[in-house]
C-alpha cells in the first residue's frame, strides 16, 4: 500500500506563517516510558512469557528410566525363594524411546510460544503507550481550550461593562445587555466542563501509570504547532516489520505448524526397551543355580494414539489456517485505518494553516474594525457580539485541528508499531 500525504502557538495569531514543528516529545515519552515499567497488566504478560520460557527449556525431556527390584518365584507355603529352583531376586531397568527430533519439535513448540507472548507484551505496551498519549493530548487541548475561553470571558465582562454603562445612557438597548450575559453565563458554564473534563483525563493518566491520583500532576504545553504528515512510502510494509500484533500472528501460526510436526512424530510408536539380572539362590545337581538375564523390547499397538496424532495434526493445521486468514484481515484493516489516519492527519494540518494564515487574522481584523466603529458610534452592537463570537469559535477550532495532527500522528504509531515520522521506508 502506498499513500500520499502532503500542543498552541500564541493566542493572538496574525505573526506570519507557521513553521511545522515536531512535537513536545520528551514530556510525552517520560509518561509512557513510565506507564510501561509501572502498569501491572504488562508485568502479567512478561510473567507469562517467562514462565513459557521456562517450560521451554525442559520441553522434550524423555520420561524417567524405570528401575524395578523384582523377588520372585517363592513357594507360597514358605515365601523363601530358596525353597524353589526358580527362585530369585530380579533387577531391571526399562526405558521408554522416543522418535527422533522428537526433542527438538517439543521445545520449538513452546519456545513459539514464548515468542508469542513476548510479542503479546509489546502490542500491549504499544497500546498503551497510545493510550497514554491520546488522554495526554486531549488533555493539552482541553487545557488550551480553557485558557482561550478564559480570556475571552475576560473580554466579555469588559465589554459586559461597557454595555452596562450605554444602556444607562440609551446608546444601546437591552438586549445588547442580555446577550452578553448569555454569553458570559455559556462561557462560565463551559469552564465547569473543560474543569470535569481535566480531572477525568487525569484520572486514567494516574490508572494508566498506577499512580496515586490525588497526589500526580501532568504537565502539557501551553502552546503547540500543528505536526506535518510523513512523506509517501509503503506503510505497510513498515507494518508488517514493526507492529508486534503481526509478529504475535506469525509466531502463533508458527506454533501451531510446529504443533502439528510434532503430532506426526508421535504418531510413531515409542518403543520400550529393558534388561533384567536375576539372582538365583538354588543349586541342584540338575541345575547350579546359574544367574540369568533377560533382555526385551515392547512395542504398543496403535489404535488409539494414531487417531489421536491425526486429528492433532488437523487441529493444529486449522489453527493455522484461521491465523493466517487473521493476519490477512488485521493488515486489511491496519491498511484502511492508516487510509483514514492520513487522509483525516492532513486535513486536520490543512485546517490548521488556514486558521493561522488566513480566518483568525482576518477575524482579528473584522473584531478590530468592528471595535473602531463601534467606538465612533459607526458600528452596532449585533456586529461587535458577532465578531467576537466568530473570534472565539476560530480559536476553538485551530486548537482543536493543531491537536488532532497529534492525536492522529498518536493513532497511525499503534497502527505501524513505530513512528511513521521517523520510519525509514
Amino acid at each position: 500500500m502506498s499513500l500520499r500525504l502532503t500542543p498552541v502557538l500564541a493566542l493572538w495569531l496574525g505573526l506570519g506563517t507557521p513553521a511545522w514543528a515536531e512535537p513536545p516529545t520528551t514530556a510525552l515519552a517520560a509518561l509512557q516510558d513510565e506507564a510501561v515499567r509501572a502498569n501491572p497488566g504488562l508485568e502479567a504478560l512478561a510473567a507469562q512469557k517467562r514462565a513459557l520460557s521456562r517450560r521451554a527449556e525442559v520441553a522434550g525431556a524423555w520420561m524417567d528410566p524405570m528401575v524395578a527390584l523384582e523377588y520372585s518365584n517363592a513357594p507360597l507355603s514358605s515365601g523363601w525363594i530358596g525353597d524353589h529352583p526358580m527362585g530369585g531376586v530380579q533387577l531391571k531397568v526399562q526405558q521408554t524411546l522416543r522418535p527422533a527430533r522428537w526433542s527438538q519439535q517439543s521445545r520449538a513448540v513452546l519456545e513459539l510460544q514464548a515468542d508469542a507472548a513476548g510479542h503479546a507484551e509489546d502490542e500491549a505496551a504499544l497500546m498503551l503507550q497510545a493510550a497514554v498519549a491520546r488522554a495526554w493530548w486531549l488533555l493539552a487541548r482541553t487545557r488550551m481550550l480553557e485558557a482561550v475561553t478564559e480570556e475571552h470571558l475576560a473580554r466579555v465582562d469588559d465589554l459586559l461593562v461597557a454595555a452596562r454603562a450605554r444602556y444607562e445612557t440609551g446608546s444601546v438597548g437591552q438586549h445588547a445587555v442580555l446577550r452578553l450575559e448569555v454569553l458570559r453565563d455559556r462561557l462560565t458554564d463551559e469552564l465547569g466542563d473543560f474543569a470535569r473534563t481535566e480531572r477525568t483525563l487525569e484520572a486514567g493518566l494516574s490508572g494508566a501509570l498506577s499512580r496515586d491520583e490525588a497526589g500526580s500532576t501532568f504537565e502539557t504545553p501551553d502552546e503547540v504547532t500543528a505536526l506535518g504528515a510523513p512523506a509517501e512510502q509503503d506503510w505497510l510494509a513498515l507494518g508488517r516489520v514493526h507492529r508486534p500484533q503481526l509478529a504475535r500472528l506469525a509466531a502463533d501460526q508458527e506454533s501451531a505448524e510446529a504443533r502439528a510436526t510434532l503430532a506426526r512424530t508421535e504418531a510413531r510408536v515409542d518403543p520400550s526397551v529393558w534388561a533384567g539380572y536375576r539372582l538365583r539362590t538354588v543349586e541342584t545337581e540338575m541345575d547350579p543355580g546359574t544367574d540369568l538375564i533377560s533382555i526385551g523390547v515392547g512395542v504398543p499397538i496403535p489404535v488409539g494414539s494414531a487417531r489421536r496424532a491425526r486429528g492433532a495434526e488437523g487441529a493444529a493445521l486449522e489453527e493455522a489456517a484461521g491465523l493466517d486468514a487473521r493476519t490477512a484481515a488485521l493488515l486489511d484493516a491496519i491498511e484502511a485505518d492508516l487510509d483514514g489516519v492520513f487522509a483525516a492527519w492532513e486535513r486536520a494540518q490543512a485546517k490548521a494553516a488556514t486558521y493561522e494564515q488566513t480566518l483568525l487574522p482576518g477575524a482579528r481584523s473584522v473584531l478590530e474594525t468592528t471595535q473602531a466603529d463601534f467606538s465612533v458610534g459607526r458600528a452596532d452592537f449585533a456586529s461587535l457580539f458577532e465578531a467576537e463570537v466568530a473570534l472565539l469559535d476560530l480559536e476553538r477550532a485551530r486548537i482543536v485541528a493543531i491537536v488532532d495532527t497529534h492525536l492522529h500522528h498518536a493513532e497511525a504509531t499503534a497502527l505501524l508499531g513505530t513512528d511513521p515520522l521517523g520510519a525509514q521506508p
